[in-house]
Formats: C-alpha cells, structure tokens, sequence
C-alpha cells in the first residue's frame, strides 16, 4: 500500500513537470484521499482477530455460545449437499473462527421427514425495491416464492417472505410483520428469520403485541441483524435531505418516513434499554454475525466499509459485528460474508442489468446456510421442550 502511494505521489509530480498543469496536484489529492477513504485503517490480520463482543446497555441478558455445535451441523449439511448447488464451499471458507471450543457433538440425523415449522423471512433496507430481482436466502432463479425455496422440500414446505416497505420506519413495517405472524396463529410453530432491518422491524412487532403475541411463535432468528444500530446510518441520517432527493426503482414505495432513524445506532440501543425487558416471554433468540475484508465484498460496499472501519475494521460494509447480536440470543457464528451476499442470490439473477451491477462478489452457499439455520434452530428447540418436560 505504502509503495502504490508513494508511485501515486510520483506519477503525480511527473505530470506536473510535463505540464506545468496544478491541477495534476489538485488530481493527485483527490487520488489520494479515496484511496485513504476505502484502504487507509488498519485492519487486523486473520491471526490477530480479538474474541467475540457484543455491544448492549446495561441489563440485557447475556449471550449464550452455539458457535461449536452450528459449525459441526453446517459441516454436516454441507457434506449432505456436496455438489448440488452452485457457489459451494467448505466450512472453513463460510465460518470465521474467533477462538471456538471444538464441538464434541455427536452427528445429527438429518431428516428428511416434513416439518411443521412455518418460516415467516422478513428482509430489510431497500428490499422491496429490489423484489423483483431476488428473494432472501432464495435460489435466485426468480421471484416466484412457491419454488424458490424448492430445495428446503421435502423438510420445510411453509416460508413466508413478508413484504415490508423498502423505505419505510420499524413502526410501519412492524404492523406488516405482525399480520404476517397472526396469519399463521393456528400453525403448530413459528420462527422468524429476520435480515438485517427485518430485525427491528420484527422487535417492534413483538413489542406491539406483547402479551397478545401469539403461544406458537418459537423464536427470531437474526442474520446480518441491526440490533444495536449502524454507525453508517447515524452518518447518513446528516444528508437525509440529500438523500431524499435521489430516485428510487418502482418498486419502492415512496413512504414519508426518516427509515434511516430506524437503524441508528441512537434509536437502537435506546429502544433496547426501554422495551427489551418487556418483550413477550418464551421467544429463543439467535443471532448469526457477518463481516468479511472489502477485497471480498461488491465494489460499492467497499466504499462503506472504509467509512465503518474508521470505528471497527470488523464489519460487512453495513454493520460492525458487534451491533449484530441480540441480547440473550445463542450465537451460532460469524460469517466470513459481507452485508449483501449472505442472503440475496444477485449473482444469480436472470436480469442481465440487475446481474452486472450487482453480482461482483456476490457468490455464496446460501441454501446450506439457510437450511442449517432451520435445522439448528428446530433441533435446538425441541430439544429445550423435551428437557422442560422431564
């Protein structure tokens, strides 16, 4: 990095000899600050990484460590499905290790057997304004949701996507997430995986109908979550005016609403000092964390890591691995993913348009992801029934 700038700085000074030109210098720091904008923190080596943190208020209940056994269940999904997807890869290359304990599970059975576990997704920012192109944790092959998820069958044949407002605040689409969960009140069990903003999205909601929550919803599972909020957005919540007046796809729907307030670092954590402890009772949480280095993420996101890693160079363009964890949640891992990949298949898109702008570093084995997260979950939830019931 050191000798790419000091050639910049040479180059620079060449051009101006040539040209007698000053504004070769006015170039040459212009040049310079981006490359400081997106490369210039440091950031830690592999080896070095620090253990895992979380970062709430005081009170919150604490974490929970699942990180050994769902690594030793994703290991067996992805033996399970060696070959039959695209943009596999090991373990190794899906799971950061921040110093786990080995797991001394023993192999589960995975079952092919029908499920009866309703999986209600809700996604997050600017989602709907991209529906049209991908579905979460989808195969990528359309947006018709009755067989985008054809490789969760024969197990799990019930996902919902709820369709939440791309631009819009926690508290409108909470009402949206909570019609989504009273759909589905005589099902036998529910479970939320929610995606980034899809996760105060989803708080909100359960705060909303505390007591009145239905009995058969059995947990929230966060993915990329913002739970303690994103620095980003407190940063880009100054411009909201400027911000206001960019266009939007069709898709989106023009809501009046500061959505970006939803995700601030200032509303999150004060949200969570005030509503966690009047939650409804009997939910499991669980949260997966995603971050990964800006040469392995899309172009673009690189541009808002650079602006994260001035507080933490840990982060997936969009969330510091720390604000990713919900209080009292089992943390089943962090993975080596930036904010994008981990849940939307745009490397997989059949719009040609959409597949060039967006498919740079988009490639990753979501559907194991996805069906170790069911698995883990349901297994880990049966399991607490039965230890209550003895």
């Amino acid at each position: 990095m050191k000798v790419s700038l000091v050639m910049l700085l040479v180059l620079s000074l060449l051009l101006f000899v040539v040209t007698q030109n000053a504004w070769w210098f006015v170039g040459a720091f212009a040049l310079l600050w981006a490359w400081r904008f997106l490369f210039g923190t440091y950031m830690l080596r592999e080896k070095e990484l620090p253990p895992p943190i979380v970062l709430h208020p005081l009170g919150m209940p604490s974490v929970s460590d699942g990180r050994a056994g769902f690594r030793s269940l994703l290991g067996q999904v992805v033996k399970l499905r060696h070959g039959k997807y695209p943009d596999e890869r090991t373990v190794e290359r899906i799971l950061h290790d921040l110093g786990e304990t080995p797991s001394s599970a023993q192999p589960a059975e995975l079952s092919a057997a029908r499920s009866d576990l309703v999986v209600i997704i809700v996604s997050g920012v600017l989602w709907e304004c991209v529906s049209d192109v991908a579905l979460p944790f989808g195969e990528g092959n359309s947006v018709d949701i009755t067989t985008e998820y054809d490789y969760l069958k024969p197990r799990y044949t019930t996902i919902e996507v709820v369709p939440v407002r791309g631009i819009a605040t926690s508290e409108h689409n909470a009402k949206i997430v909570e019609a989504a969960i009273r759909k589905h009140e005589d099902a036998a069990n529910v479970i939320i995986v929610a995606y980034s903003k899809g996760v105060p999205d989803t708080l909100e909601a359960l705060r909303r109908m505390g007591d009145e929550t239905p009995k058969n919803l059995r947990a929230l599972i966060s993915v990329a979550g913002v739970v303690s909020g994103s620095p980003l957005a407190d940063w880009l919540n100054r411009y909201k005016k400027l911000l206001e007046l960019l266009p939007t796809p069709k898709a989106c729907s023009h809501i009046n609403e500061n959505f970006l307030k939803s995700i601030s670092r200032d509303r999150c954590l004060h949200w969570l000092q005030k509503n966690w402890n009047t939650l409804p009772q009997g939910i499991r949480y669980y949260s997966l964390v995603t971050f990964t280095s800006p040469q392995r993420m899309h172009w673009f996101l690189g541009f808002l890591y650079g602006k994260l890693a001035e507080v933490e160079p840990r982060n997936d363009s969009h969330m510091l691995i720390h604000d990713q964890v919900l209080p009292g949640a089992s943390l089943l891992g962090y993975i080596k993913s930036d904010h994008w990949a981990v849940a939307l298949p745009f490397n997989r898109s059949k719009r040609s348009i959409w597949n060039r702008l967006l498919s740079h570093n988009n490639a990753f084995p979501r559907e194991v992801l996805f069906e170790t997260i069911l698995r883990f979950v349901e297994d880990d939830l049966k399991s607490r029934a039965s230890g209550h019931r003895q």
